[in-house]
């Protein structure tokens, strides 16, 4: 896992618990003296474990705690590559633009990445169905980055995730319900 994705958490949690518990994750998670390279690799472990310290010391289900973290993730993401997000004009193009577009450049910035396997199609107009395999299984991610980036574009969506490799299926099938652009 790229060291960016560890950047933007350390952001989302210190924006939203404060600087002592990213600390507390970090003394608890990761090995010590950890300091997280955006270009480097890390663990992907260390990322579920640090959720997880998120999710018990809010009480919360990790389900949620991931979705969450996929929402802030886009952001984070969008932020740090404005001009790659910017080459998009709505919601629809860039979920379409996933693998063409947007794998494309981070395989151009980041050695070994890592990405998962997406493919979308527009199943009817304002329906897309997205296909998304990963030996991670961060589908819920994939989730929270889909509503953050309906967020960027103003756009609200719908997402039903009936099919799941949590639930035993080889690959998830998100089926995102666009309202009219």
């Amino acid at each position: 896992m790229k060291g960016i994705i560890f950047n933007v958490l350390e952001d989302m949690v210190v924006e939203q618990l404060g600087m002592e518990v990213w600390n507390e994750l970090l003394q608890s998670h990761t090995p010590e003296g950890r300091v997280y390279v955006s270009v480097k690799n890390y663990d992907a472990g260390e990322l579920f474990a640090m959720a997880n310290g998120v999710a018990l010391r809010l009480n919360m289900p990790l389900q949620d705690v991931v979705k969450a973290f996929g929402q802030f993730l886009f952001k984070g993401l969008a932020d740090r590559h404005l001009d790659v997000v910017e080459r998009f004009t709505d919601f629809t193009s860039l979920v379409m633009g996933i693998h063409d577009v947007i794998h494309l450049e981070v395989n151009k910035l980041y050695q070994d990445p890592s990405l998962p396997t997406i493919s979308c199609r527009i199943s009817r107009p304002g329906h897309i169905e997205m296909n998304y395999n990963s030996p991670r299984k961060l589908c819920l991610c994939a989730e929270g980055l889909l509503f953050g980036a309906a967020e960027y574009f103003d756009q609200a969506i719908n997402i039903t995730h009936a099919v799941c490799m949590h639930k035993g299926a080889q690959q998830c099938i998100l089926h995102i319900e666009v309202a009219d652009e």
